[in-house]
Formats: C-alpha cells, structure tokens, sequence
C-alpha cells in the first residue's frame, strides 16, 4: 500500500483560507519548511505525533542569555508571602487574606453564580488525594517499596537506548494519564534552572516583619539542593539537604490539560478553582505511577515536589511541550492552550532529548495582547507598552518594608531579581499588583488564562487552520486576536457560568485523543 503524500503550497494554503489576490502579500511570508505532511512526521521519533505545523527547533523561540542565568533562591517568587508582605505591608496583606473565608460564605448564602455551595463542593472535592507526595525524602516514598526493583528479583535491570526509552516512557506515561512528555538532560546550562533550595514558599512563620520572627529560616526549613559528583540521588534527613548527581540525570517534564470550559468562568469562580486544582489530583498519580515504572525498570527517581524547585515551565518549553505567552509565568501548549499543567521529576534513565518547538505562539502573543487587555490589575504588560527585555520592569508598588536580608535578596545574587528569575528576554508581569488583586479573592483568578485565544474548541476546522497560519506567518495575528473575541470564545459572565453544569463533556472537561494514532481515535 503507497503512502498518501498532501504536498499544499503556500499560494493554496492561503487561498484556501480565503485570502489569495486580496493585496495583502501573506503568501510570500508562509515559507515551507517540510514538503508534505508525511515528510515532518517521519522527521521525529516521538512515538506520539503532534500537528504538521508544530516545528521543532534548535532553541526556543523566547530568547535566552544562559549568561544571565544562575541557579535561583526559589523564594524569588509571588508565590512567597514574605515577597507580598514586603510591598503591601505584612498589616495589610494578612488583613486582604482574612477577607477570603468571609467572601466564600457569603457568595455560597447569596448564591452567586460560579461560586454557590454545589460549585464551592465540586472545588474542594477536585483536589482528591492530591498534594500526598512526601514533602521530606524526595526519592524513597514509602509507597514504593512495594515495587520490586530488578536487582531483588535477581535479573538484570531494563537497558535500551535513549531513543527505545524515550518511546517507552511516552507509550508508559500516555497509559499512566499524561498527555504528552519532553525529555532532555540535566547539563552544563540546563542545571542552572534547578533551584537551590527545595522549599519554595517562606510561609508566615518566616516573615521577617514587625517582629514576627528572626531571620534568615534555617537549613533544615529551606532544605537545600546540591548537585554532586556521587553517581547516586540522596537526602539527608537530619540536614535535609538533597543531593543530585551532577552527571548522568535527565528531566521528564508532562502535561496534564485542563478544562477549557471551566477557565472561562474566570475570574473568582469556584468552578475554574476546580478545574485549576485538578491538575495535582491527575498529576499524583502519574507521578506516582511513573515513579513506580521508572523503580521497577532499575533505575533512580526523583520525585517532582518539592513542587517549585523543579522548573515545570522552563523545562516545559526546552523539551518543546510549551511556548513561552505574554504574561510571564503563563506558558502555552499548541495542543491545549495555556489550560495546562506542567510537572518535572528527574530519572538517571537515559531518554533522547526532545526539542523545543516554532509554533508561532510565542510572536502570537507579542501581536496579541488580550490577556493584558482583560487583566483586572493591570498587571501584564499591554500590547505597544514596554518592549521585551532581559532585564525586569519593577512593580508599581513601592515596598512598604525594607529589604529582606540574605538568600539572595540583599544584597541581590546573580541571575536574580526580587521575584522574577532572569535570563530570557520577555515581557515581565508585575507580580506584586497581581498578587494585591487576587489576595482577598474566595477562588482566585487567573482570568489571563480563560481569555487566552489558543483555548479554542478541540477538533474544530476552522481553529487548526488558525493555527497553521499562526505557525507560518505573523501577518494575520492580530485579526485572529479580534476574531476570537467577535465570535465569543472570550469569558462567560453572571448566570452564563452556571452552565457548565448542563454541558455534555469528555471525562476530564479535556480530550485525551490528541496525539493518538491507534485504537480508532485517528
């Protein structure tokens, strides 16, 4: 039986999207890079095949200065509150969280649509025995002493070659819930994205301020991360200090998608809370799953908590599952949009890197700007503001506390600023007005991802066509931005929420046929 070949020039491309003889001079920029379809297919050996017009590349298309680039205090995030309390003040920031428990009771008495007592149930239920992964030994869960390693049942452990592994993990962790995998090994720059420490959060036992506490947090709070020249992964319980061979490692980054649905109810709904939480329930036991498989096969793990000392997205977008988006910590999948989840543990297992990926997402969003355009707080950078740079914008808030003193803050160490890891060359979100807006808030907001254009409807023509025209050409991008919004795949407001509960959807909210090539979903 021949094998079908579909060459399509750029001159049809466009005229099939109803463009060609219009003046506009876009088929000349659609610069074919494969021949035909089943020419780029071939081009890899993942086993799990991605859209024609997703292009892997030698680097990723945000520009990176490994130069820049140190290994980070893992603190330097708004996901610390001593970072917050700094700026708003510890007085005014404890007062904007206590406003959350009322704010809850009184949506679920007022009924208030996305956030009434069924929504409120389906939100805290969605976490499931998610976030059970030991917070102490990263690599010995005792859950996993049950798997039988090779070495005791007497035979000798899994060998193939980083290409049949690669396969076998994307073929093991597809059956195990993840979407899809990217792989590549911890070296020479790659290291530098490893936190060094394994505790991200300086909880408020740790805030620095009005006499709350001493400063710095010990070692044994911080838990440290050390790369080392033994061949063997291993914590220290006494110290809790972790110690990660510095040769011989390979990340595994995955994705676990989430509901398109669902996200459009942002900001403040208890429905987008569920759909945002459930990404750690599916994640634990992939995780652990994987865990397991990887113990079974003969070969060390660690596991991916704790979670923000593993570089989800950063390792996400240079194993190619993700673009880098406008806003800073929003990454995007040319599968399912900015709605994912994305997790790394690291294995000695030797796997073929994957590389990252062109889909013209990332000039998308410098010609985009609807997230910023929506963004509550004003907090993203708007579309002809400041340019990308490598160095990052300061928040319009003025600190209301000095500065923090050790661990990289001041003085400030290399590679870093206050909360923002440096290195590439990006827009910068202020992350301190961000974090003001959604402090109070019963169900937080994210409203950034609900509006985001690449979470269009799985399957539809109309949007894979979009797609391979982003991936080729910018021309276009901002009247695919205005279209998006005109034929309302933009937020869902008031009463409309509620109508999740009435939707026919796929178990998850997400289709989990992507990729497939066997058992008839292709």
């Amino acid at each position: 039986m021949s094998i079908f070949h579909s060459t399509v020039s750029r001159r049809d491309f466009m005229k099939n999207l109803g463009f060609a003889g219009a003046g506009l001079g876009a088929a000349s920029l659609v610069s074919p890079v494969y021949h035909d379809v089943d020419e780029l297919i071939s081009s890899s050996t993942a086993l799990r095949k991605r859209a024609w017009w997703v292009k892997e590349v030698d680097e990723p298309t945000v520009e990176i200065d490994w130069g820049l680039m140190k290994r980070h205090h893992s603190y330097h995030s708004t996901q610390s509150g001593a970072i917050i309390a700094r700026y708003l003040g510890l007085a005014e920031y404890t007062a904007l969280l206590n406003q959350q428990a009322q704010a809850r009771k009184d949506q679920m008495l007022n009924k208030t649509p996305g956030l009434t007592l069924r929504d409120q149930a389906l939100n805290n239920a969605s976490r499931g025995l998610g976030f059970t992964a030991v917070d102490t030994d990263k690599f010995a869960d005792k859950r996993l002493a049950a798997i039988s390693t090779p070495e005791q049942l007497g035979v000798p452990r899994w060998e193939g070659t980083p290409e049949e592994n690669l396969k076998m993990m994307e073929a093991a962790m597809a059956h195990f819930g993840a979407s899809n995998i990217g792989t590549a090994a911890l070296e020479g720059d790659h290291q530098k994205l490893l936190a060094l420490h394994g505790r991200q959060s300086i909880a408020q036992t740790y805030f620095p301020f009005e006499g709350k506490t001493t400063w710095p947090p010990p070692p044994t709070w911080v838990q440290p991360m050390n790369f080392t020249s033994d061949s063997k992964f291993s914590y220290d319980a006494a110290t809790q200090i972790t110690s990660i061979p510095s040769h011989g490692v390979y990340t595994l980054s995955y994705t676990v998608p989430q509901s398109h649905e669902m996200f459009r109810t942002t900001p403040n709904s208890a429905i987008f809370s569920a759909a945002n939480i459930t990404r750690y329930r599916l994640r634990e036991n992939i995780r652990a799953c994987t865990s397991m498989f990887i113990r079974g096969l003969g070969y060390q793990h660690m596991n991916d908590e704790p979670y923000g000392a593993m570089p989800g997205i950063a390792g996400a977008v240079l194993t190619g599952l993700v673009e880098n988006g406008r806003h800073t910590i929003m990454s995007i999948s040319p599968e399912h949009g900015s709605t994912v989840g994305l997790f790394e543990l690291y294995s000695d297992l030797p796997m073929e890197h994957t590389k990252p990926i062109d889909a013209g997402i990332w000039r998308f969003c410098q010609d985009c700007g609807i997230c910023a355009a929506h963004c509550p707080s004003e907090s993203i950078e708007p579309k002809g503001g400041r340019e990308i740079s490598y160095e990052a914008y300061p928040s319009r808030i003025t600190p209301k506390h000095p500065a923090l003193p050790g661990l990289g803050f001041d003085p400030m160490g290399e590679g870093e600023a206050e909360y923002y890891k440096l290195g590439r060359k990006t827009y910068w979100t202020d992350g301190i007005t961000c974090a003001q807006y959604r402090a109070p808030l019963s169900n937080g907001c994210q409203l950034c991802f609900g509006v985001c254009v690449f979470n269009s409807q799985y399957g539809a023509l109309v949007h894979d066509i979009v797609r391979g025209t982003i991936a080729h050409t910018s021309i276009l991008n901002g009247f695919f931005a205005d279209m998006d919004t005109v034929f309302g795949f933009g937020l869902k407001e008031g009463e409309a929420k509620e109508e999740w509960w009435d939707m026919s959807l796929p178990s998850y909210g997400y289709s989990t046929a992507l990729g497939a090539m066997h058992g008839g979903y292709k």
